[in-house]
């Protein structure tokens, strides 16, 4: 299992040293702000129960917005074409693979709220929502059974509780 994980790091190296073109490493010339933000930060790889995937996240810093976005990817262990699971409007993070293989969990703070836990189906498909806390979740992890989840949140502060309620409100009209 030690040599897959190493090998489907390796197909994540591999894949961002071919992200950059061959002149840039020919060129000598001083770094510029553009150079910094042309470069992209992967981390936190996640390697399927199966071994056959490896989950990821590649973040970007958006000169325009003046924000860093995050986005998860998915790419096979034994190499090919990397496939974008989430949305590159929406930052998320934190890639986990259910331990049955068939999900991964991730964490988005959609639409200007807290961050959730989100899930998506390994073949395809829209995110769905699991979670909705008046703060955001810092971390999970799956049960093994991969049907049930633990989040790590901290105490709402008033502030969160009271937007959570306005947002409830907003929902059911009233």
């Amino acid at each position: 299992m030690k040599v897959c994980r190493w090998f489907g790091l390796f197909v994540v190296l591999a894949a961002l040293l071919a992200a950059f073109p061959a002149r840039a490493q020919q060129t000598a010339r001083p770094v510029s702000i553009g150079d910094l933000f042309a470069l992209r930060d992967v981390r936190d790889p996640q390697i399927s129960p199966d071994g056959k995937w490896v989950a990821y996240t590649v973040g970007i810093l958006n000169r325009d917005l003046d924000k860093n976005r995050e986005r998860v990817w998915m790419i096979p262990a034994g190499g090919g074409e990397a496939i974008a699971l989430t949305s590159e409007d929406e930052s998320s993070s934190h890639a986990r693979w259910s331990p049955d293989g068939k999900f991964v969990a991730f964490l988005s703070g959609r639409s200007e709220g807290p961050t959730q836990v989100w899930l998506l189906n390994r073949l395809g498909g829209e995110a769905q929502k699991l979670t909705n806390t008046p703060q955001s979740v810092e971390d999970f992890a799956w049960a093994p059974d991969s049907k049930r989840m633990v989040l790590v949140l901290r105490d709402p502060k008033a502030e969160e509780v009271e937007e959570a309620a306005n947002r409830d409100k907003e929902k059911s009209g009233v």
